[in-house]
């Protein structure tokens, strides 16, 4: 069983991390822009927050796939963190809700109820989704939704689309693919630019093929059914 810490503890520490935060938010109207590069690998340090938690929970659900508690709860953590950060910043009711999942998925997680910690982490994807995820790039199809599938141009079917990298005006900048075991070498994720994806958003199309994509740069570093995936805190 996993013992998650005490909640009051947990709760002033990233309260404190909150405050801490705010440091280093730039003044204007919008959050600090990510690096989009195409196949990228992830830069946690250079992420903002609300990056950070979509990260974070889609590191958490992974994790989770793979038998790694441990590691689920320390995403889980650390997109409770960067949430909280941006509550300070930008109060939005999505976030509360999301904040209320992963505050279930951590007590599901204590509770070795494994089902329970997917629905509460795929809900709170959804959440993070609608208060990220929301604006439409003018003259585009609508992007893929987590856990969308996505195609080659051949019609193969790439993987599913596990998180995104979001621009300050809730612009997908990059879309980011799990594409399966390739060669044995463990599950592979791949980030892709938002450009490269077309088609309708119930059957995005990837403008390649799904061979290139597996011999890319993996975005979260090592193998994440080696257990290795996990960014620096």
């Amino acid at each position: 069983m996993i013992v998650a810490p005490n909640r009051s503890s947990l709760l002033m520490s990233i309260a404190v991390g909150a405050i801490v935060g705010l440091c280093a938010v730039p003044g204007g109207p919008g959050w600090a822009a990510d690096p989009a590069t195409a196949y990228a690998p992830a830069a946690p340090g250079n992420m903002s927050n609300q990056n950070t938690a979509l990260d974070a929970v889609a590191q958490a659900r992974m994790a989770l796939r793979h038998r790694q508690p441990g590691n689920a709860l320390e995403q889980i953590e650390r997109a409770e963190r960067a949430l909280l950060n941006l509550q300070q910043i930008h109060p939005d009711p999505h976030l509360d809700d999301a904040l209320k999942q992963l505050a279930a998925a951590r007590a599901a997680l204590d509770a070795n109820d494994a089902a329970t910690v997917e629905q509460r982490l795929a809900g709170a994807s959804q959440d993070l989704e609608v208060a990220f995820a929301a604006t439409t790039v003018p003259g585009t199809q609508p992007s893929p939704a987590i856990g969308d599938a996505v195609y080659d141009a051949n019609g193969q079917e790439i993987g599913p689309v596990l998180t995104f990298v979001v621009d300050p005006n809730g612009q997908i900048q990059t879309v980011i693919i799990d594409v399966g075991d390739y060669l044995g070498t463990g599950e592979k994720t791949v980030a892709v630019p938002r450009s490269e994806i077309t088609g309708a958003s119930s059957h995005p199309i990837f403008n390649g093929n799904r061979n290139e994509l597996r011999q890319a740069q993996n975005y979260w570093g090592a193998s994440t059914a080696a257990g290795s995936s996990t960014p620096p805190r």
